[in-house]
């Protein structure tokens, strides 16, 4: 097969998510937000009310406020999080399971994120994507044999 007939696969974003995506409770601290970024590597969460996503909260974030010497037990994650209602005039950034990872890598282009969520067919949460994970999935469709 040349390269003009040969079928490239597509990459969907469900294959380079990162599942699971961990969440702070939108009254906790900002204490408890950077514990959970510690204990599951991430560096940056999603923020929750009662089962909704509400925002997100970002390592440099918690960085510039410890700079600032804000005491990170005593502030609460509402105060600071970067308010973005799933639905709405400011939605998070967000993207299909099963889009490919090159439009994933074009609507983070667009809104300037180096992280989006990614929601299944009925607008669930299901997980992450960072543009390294996306860039992994370019990649493996375009330089796979």
């Amino acid at each position: 097969m040349n390269a003009t007939t040969e079928q490239r696969t597509i990459q969907k974003v469900s294959g380079f998510m990162r599942p699971d995506p961990p969440a702070v409770d939108f009254e906790g601290t900002l204490g408890d937000a950077l514990s959970v970024m510690v204990e599951r590597d991430r560096s940056s969460i999603l923020v929750m009310e009662g089962g909704n996503v509400v925002g997100v909260i970002g390592a440099d974030d918690i960085g510039r406020l410890v700079a600032k010497g804000v005491d990170l037990q005593k502030s609460r994650v509402r105060d600071f999080v970067a308010a973005c209602l799933l639905t709405g005039n400011q939605p998070c950034v967000q993207i299909r399971n099963d889009d490919t990872v090159l439009h994933a890598l074009q609507v983070m282009d667009s809104w300037t994120a180096s992280q989006i969520i990614v929601v299944d067919e009925e607008n669930r949460v299901v997980g992450t994507l960072t543009v390294l994970d996306a860039l992994k999935g370019w990649m493996k469709e375009v330089y796979a044999p």
